[in-house]
């Protein structure tokens, strides 16, 4: 397949080498030090899976010369999904799919307004991976797809692009509701990644120590609640899951926690921000998610940040 990979950070660039290394024509916008390092270096995967190098990967700060693609992975960070839309157009063709692997619930729905639903499918990934420096991604956790359509149902072409991936080597299920799927990811993001990013540790770290543990688990039922007054069927049980599977999962350092090392601007207004704005609106009392939103955005208002 041809394949463009909006975005490659830590998902994108894991991903997207996956699927490059099995042999599938990938083309990588990136921007700034990455896109130097991938043009000067090559990629570099270090994966708990077995790692690997694509010396010479096709890349560029927009996807004008590639042509039409026949799937888009976007991994931009979700603050960036309506400003880079145009970087990717040039690989919109009539067969195109389209995938947001982003963080968050509405990306969709910013690229469908654009270009159309009939060219989004649903997508929530979990990994545990990151920039270990330009160029060079460090997988240490996970590799798990789930893609749908996004009003429900598994349909020929969600099981093509799902084949696709298993062939790469990356587990993929195939969603007949990818929306409560995004919604449920959430639940893992509003507890772990902004008490992370503020206690610097990894998502194992925050809960080992009971009391943090507690706080991890309070901000998951906030969202839980939030999400059922809006009307996704999450249950109270996925806290106490997501929390016994992070437990024995390899060590995650949350995306947030990664940005606020590198100086960047912090999700957090995708995450516990947007557990806040929903309640708010649907009469849902947030107050560990007011807390935690209220400090990342101290932080995210500190001069120098991108």
């Amino acid at each position: 397949m041809k394949i463009i990979i909006a975005g490659a950070g830590a998902v994108g660039g894991y991903y997207g080498g996956v699927l490059a290394h099995a042999g599938h024509d990938v083309f990588f916008i990136a921007r700034g030090t990455q896109l130097t390092a991938l043009r000067e270096r090559g990629l570099s995967v270090k994966s708990i899976n077995g790692d690997f190098a694509l010396p010479s990967p096709k890349c560029a700060d927009n996807a004008d010369a590639f042509g039409h693609a026949d799937l888009i992975l976007v991994c931009f960070k979700s603050y960036d999904t309506a400003k880079t839309l145009d970087l990717y157009k040039a690989g919109v063709g009539p067969q195109t799919l389209i995938i947001s692997l982003q963080n968050g619930v509405d990306n969709e729905d910013v690229i469908v307004e654009r270009y159309g639903a009939d060219k989004v499918l649903g997508g929530v990934s979990f990994i545990g991976s990151r920039v270990e420096s330009p160029g060079v991604i460090l997988h240490t956790a996970a590799s798990v797809i789930a893609i749908g359509e996004l009003d429900g149902g598994v349909t020929d072409r969600v099981k093509k692009i799902g084949d696709v991936f298993e062939k790469a080597g990356v587990k993929c299920k195939t969603s007949g509701d990818i929306r409560r799927d995004m919604w449920g990811k959430t639940v893992w993001n509003i507890g772990f990644n902004a008490l992370c990013a503020i206690l610097d540790c990894s998502a194992q770290e925050a809960i080992r120590f009971e009391e943090t543990r507690l706080v991890v688990r309070a901000a998951m039922l906030e969202w839980i609640a939030v999400a059922r007054a809006v009307g996704v069927d999450l249950t109270p049980d996925m806290a106490d899951k997501h929390i016994e599977r992070t437990a024995t999962a390899g060590e995650v350092i949350p995306s947030m926690l990664q940005d606020k090392r590198a100086a960047r601007r912090m999700e957090v207004d995708t995450f516990n921000g947007k557990a806040v704005e929903l309640g708010l609106k649907h009469g849902v009392e947030t107050p560990v998610n007011e807390m935690l939103t209220a400090i990342i955005r101290f932080w995210n208002g500190i001069p120098g940040r991108d």
